[in-house]
């Protein structure tokens, strides 16, 4: 295999990566409007679909496992290779988090859904997760390091809106104590968007890693070490 050839697979591979994200936002749209509008037949294709999104990672795994075999890269290219394998299994598991909210959905015998007239955050939460995602994805295939780290930052805005849905949800069982149940399930997919949304965070510092070989996470271990023994 020629140094070109081993390029375009490696390209090929990215872009079978871009598929499978753009996947995973559809998975995640889907999912809370069938939540939303309790729709089970939607639901249930978010359920069937997630075992494309399984099939793809495999399918991209296979292919990574196949270059390092055959043609042993190193440096950047073997970064690039093994962050791909570490940034599909991230993919994956948002996969599973939408297919986790569709399972509520199914699961759930609210049909009164009123409660999202008065609480916008789980749509706020999924479009940001949506739109991060979509900016993860860019980076990554564009090697934009820039973008790469402003996107792991603004992940963490999730947690906050997460936060935010708690509260709300508990209060809103204090007052409407026949709401329990969706009040509880709508925290169940908050949790699950949370959690996405720290995935995406994960894909971000995959693609610096990538792009620079520096972690951001390690960075951010560091400065927390640094301050510690400060305050110590």
């Amino acid at each position: 295999m020629t140094r070109e050839v081993l390029y375009t697979k490696i390209a090929e591979i990215e872009d079978e990566v871009l598929d499978m994200g753009t996947l995973c936002i559809d998975a995640i749209d889907e999912a809370i409007e069938a939540f939303k509008n309790h729709d089970l037949e939607l639901a249930k294709k978010i359920r069937e679909n997630d075992d494309v999104i399984d099939v793809k990672e495999i399918e991209i795994e296979e292919k990574c496992v196949s270059i390092i075999a055959l043609q042993q890269p190193v440096a950047s290219d073997l970064r690039t290779i093994l962050s791909v394998i570490k940034i599909i299994s991230k993919l994956e598991k948002i996969g599973d988090h939408a297919s986790r909210i569709a399972k509520i959905t199914l699961n759930s015998e609210d049909t009164d859904m009123s409660i999202f007239k008065n609480n916008e955050t789980i749509q706020v939460m999924a479009d940001c997760t949506k739109l991060l995602l979509k900016d993860a994805l860019i980076s990554f295939k564009t090697r934009n390091e820039n973008l790469a780290r402003k996107t792991y930052k603004k992940s963490k805005k999730i947690d906050k809106l997460f936060n935010e849905l708690y509260r709300s949800m508990l209060s809103y069982i204090i007052e409407n104590p026949k709401y329990t149940s969706l009040a509880t399930s709508t925290i169940f997919v908050g949790e699950s968007l949370k959690i996405i949304g720290d995935l995406i965070g994960s894909i971000c510092d995959r693609t610096v890693y990538m792009i620079t070989g520096e972690r951001i996470k390690e960075e951010e271990l560091e400065k927390k070490i640094q301050l510690d023994n400060i305050n110590n």
